[in-house]
C-alpha cells in the first residue's frame, strides 16, 4: 500500500435522490450545451424532465452511443459540437455515453479526430469544454474518472484515452435515473462495480483513502445487488447501488484495478461481450490466482460483506454472479486459443501492472483455457 499519493476528482460531485434538478444552476452562464443521452432517457420518458431544466439554455441533443463506444461516434460528437459552437458538453446516461461525449468535450475546441489521441500522435495538453456527467447506471464510474474507455473497430483495441485534463467539473449522481432500468443491464453494470471496488483494494497503487472507499463499496454493492437486479424499482437498493458504484469509482480512479480489467478489454473487445459481463466472468478465476498473495485483504473484504472469510467472499462472488444469470465461462462467447495471442499482447496495460499478482503469458494462457 502506498503511503504518498493525490486524489483527483470532479471539482463537485452531487448526490442524491432527485439531485438532477440541480444541473441547470451549476452549469456556466450562457452556455451553449451538446446534450449527449442514452437511448433509455427517452424510453423512461424522463427526457422531456431533462429538456425542461435547460430550457434557458441553447441545447444540442444526440442521442444513440453504441456500446463499447467506437472512436467514429466521438468524431461524430466532436463535428456536432464544431459546428453548433458550444461550449459545454452534458452526458446522461451509461458508461458508455459518458466515456464518449467525455472524449468529445476534449476534441471539441482543437484540431484532430480522436483516432490521433488515442494512438498517441496527438497529445492533450489542456482542459476541454466543460463537463457534467449524470449516470443512468450504477456501474461504470464514468462521471468521475480522468479517462474514456473507447474502441477502435478496425484493430478491435480498447482502451482509455485518457489524461488528468479530462476529469468531468460536475458530476450529479442521482439515483433516480436508473430505476426501471433492466435486470441484464442491473446486473453487468453492479458487477462491473463490484468488480472494481475488489481490484481497487487489492491494487498495487492502493493507498489508505482508496482502500477505506473501494471496502465501503463492496459491502454496500455486495448486500443490494440482488435486490435491484429482482425489483427495477426498489428505490433503496437503487440508491444503495448508485452509493455503492460512486465510492468504487472514488476508489479505482485513484487506485487502478488489476488483471480482471487488464484481460477484460482485449477480451471483451474481441469476443463482442459486454463489458460488466466479461469483468463477472473473469472476476473469480483471477481471485483464485490472486488468493495467496491476498488472503488477508480477501478476509476484510469478507467482513464488509458479512462473510466469514476470503475462501467464503471467492466462493459467494461466484455464487453471486451465478445468480444474475452471468455464464460461468467463455463458452458460449467462442473462445478459441487462437484467440490467446491477441489477448496477451493487449492487456499489458496499467491494470495488468496494478494486480497484486503478477501473470506472465503461460498464467495467462492456463486461465483463459479453463474459461474456453
Amino acid at each position: 500500500m502506498k503511503n504518498n499519493f493525490t486524489l483527483v476528482y470532479p471539482p463537485k460531485i452531487i448526490f442524491g435522490q432527485n439531485s438532477l434538478k440541480e444541473l441547470p444552476d451549476n452549469l456556466p452562464v450562457k452556455s451553449r450545451i451538446l446534450l449527449v443521452t442514452g437511448k433509455s432517457l427517452r424510453q423512461s420518458g424522463r427526457i422531456e424532465e431533462v429538456e425542461n431544466l435547460l430550457s434557458s439554455f441553447p441545447v444540442i441533443h444526440f442521442c444513440g452511443i453504441p456500446p463499447e463506444p467506437p472512436l467514429s461516434s466521438v468524431d461524430e460528437l466532436a463535428a456536432l459540437g464544431r459546428k453548433g459552437k458550444v461550449t459545454a458538453v452534458v452526458a446522461i446516461g451509461g458508461g458508455s455515453v459518458i466515456d464518449a461525449a467525455k472524449a468529445a468535450a476534449i476534441l471539441i475546441p482543437r484540431e484532430g479526430a480522436c483516432g490521433e489521441y488515442f494512438h498517441g500522435n496527438r497529445k492533450i495538453l489542456d482542459k476541454g469544454l466543460f463537463f457534467a456527467a449524470l449516470p443512468t447506471t450504477a456501474g461504470t464510474g464514468a462521471e468521475i474518472t480522468v479517462n474514456s474507455v473507447l474502441t477502435d473497430t478496425a484493430t478491435k483495441i480498447k482502451k482509455s484515452l485518457k489524461s488528468p485534463f479530462m476529469v468531468p467539473d460536475l458530476a450529479i449522481v442521482d439515483p433516480v435515473l436508473t430505476l426501471g432500468a433492466s435486470p441484464e443491464l442491473t446486473a453487468a453494470s453492479g458487477l462491473d462495480a463490484f468488480t472494481q471496488a475488489v481490484e481497487s483494494f487489492t491494487s498495487a497503487d492502493a493507498n489508505i483513502a482508496t482502500k477505506a472507499l473501494a471496502c465501503k463499496a463492496a459491502g454496500i454493492i455486495f448486500r443490494n445487488l440482488t435486490r435491484a437486479y429482482e425489483n427495477s424499482n426498489d428505490m433503496d437498493a437503487r440508491t444503495e447501488m448508485a452509493k455503492g458504484s460512486l465510492l468504487s469509482a472514488m476508489a479505482f480512479s485513484q487506485s487502478g484495478l488489476g488483471a480482471v480489467h487488464g484481460l477484460a478489454h482485449p477480451a471483451g473487445a474481441l469476443l463482442g461481450i459486454p463489458h460488466g459481463v466479461i469483468c463477472a466472468i473473469l472476476l473469480s478465476p483471477v481471485l483464485e490466482w490472486n488468493l495467496p498473495e491476498c488472503r488477508t485483504d480477501y478476509d476484510e473484504l469478507a467482513k464488509a460483506c458479512g462473510l466469514r472469510n476470503a475462501d467464503e467472499f471467492i466462493a459467494e462472488t461466484r455464487e453471486l454472479s451465478s445468480k444474475l444469470k452471468i455464464p460461468p465461462d467463455l463458452s458460449g462467447y467462442g473462445l478459441k486459443s487462437g484467440h490467446f495471442p491477441f489477448i496477451m499482447k493487449n492487456c499489458r496495460s496499467r491494470s495488468m501492472e496494478c494486480n497484486p499478482r503478477q501473470m506472465t503469458d503461460a498464467d495467462i494462457s492456463k486461465l483463459l483455457e479453463s474459461l474456453k
